[in-house]
């Protein structure tokens, strides 16, 4: 495993400046060149935090996390699109109709679905990890305040 680091500066769509740093282990799993791991990574790890924030509760908007999946599968679409081969064949389609297509073929693709399923493992496992974590905490704590008092 290697260390990786990547820092991309660009503009986000209304013109303001936007630098994206990272560092972590680049896996090399999914390709063996320039981090692209590592920057599924990062994005993953910014996607899922962003559940971990109380939007709803600070502004009311109990579909904000919706409108958030929305815009990441508008996304998802764009890439799909401008990752073509020939890109004028979706002209006429959204980005959603493309992740839609997309979806549509998922399980005709033996290579995804044996991607998506490892991912879903690693998800499974990390998750059960950080609930014993969690609960082993929680128990010691309540150890603790049992012997305090």
């Amino acid at each position: 495993m290697e260390k990786s680091v990547f820092e991309h500066h660009s503009e986000d769509r209304k013109g303001n400046e936007l630098i994206i740093k990272c560092e972590g282990t680049d896996d090399q799993e999914l390709a063996k060149f320039g981090g692209l791991d590592l920057h599924i990574k990062a994005t993953r790890e910014m996607i899922s935090n962003v559940s971990a924030a109380s939007f709803p509760e600070k502004d009311g908007d109990l579909d904000i996390y919706y409108k958030i999946a929305a815009l990441y599968l508008n996304e998802i679409g764009y890439l799909l699109r401008n990752s073509a081969f020939d890109s004028e064949l979706f002209e006429g389609n959204t980005n959603i109709e493309l992740v839609k297509m997309f979806l549509d073929d998922f399980d005709k693709n033996p290579i995804l679905t044996k991607l998506v399923e490892k991912d879903d493992k690693e998800i499974k496992e990390y998750d059960a990890k950080m609930k014993k974590e969690e609960d082993e905490i929680w128990s010691s704590t309540m150890k603790d305040l049992n012997i305090k008092i």
